[in-house]
């Protein structure tokens, strides 16, 4: 089972990908601001965080590279409808997704990113 935080501000866009992500198996935790998402992921134990860029508190650019920073051995897929990010360099996060996006596709990259 992967571990996965999901962190979005918008309701509707965490409810459907933490939906999503349980529906195909992940034990999903969810938070709505980057400061949450920083203390969570320091707290736990995740495999995965996908998180939105535009959060209040933290952007997740900097609450990945926060969590990287601290040692923390996750995956991270960036959300975001930004599409200045898509041509940016984002080494904290491993995937870039642009909203609006297919739930299939995002799984399907969510599938492959946490193949062994």
């Amino acid at each position: 089972m992967v571990l996965t935080l999901v962190v979005d501000d918008d309701p509707a866009v965490l409810d459907l990908v933490a939906s999503l992500l349980r529906d195909a198996g992940h034990e999903v935790t969810t938070a709505m601001n980057g400061v949450a998402a920083h203390d969570l992921l320091l707290d736990g134990s995740f495999d995965l965080c996908v998180l939105d860029h535009d959060l209040p508190g933290m952007t997740g650019l900097e609450v990945a590279g926060a969590a990287r920073s601290a040692g923390v051995d996750a995956r991270f897929v960036l959300v975001s409808g930004q599409r200045w990010l898509a041509h940016q360099r984002l080494d904290p996060v491993d995937e870039f997704v642009e909203k609006p996006f297919d739930p299939e596709e995002l799984l399907q990259l969510i599938d492959t990113l946490m193949a062994p």
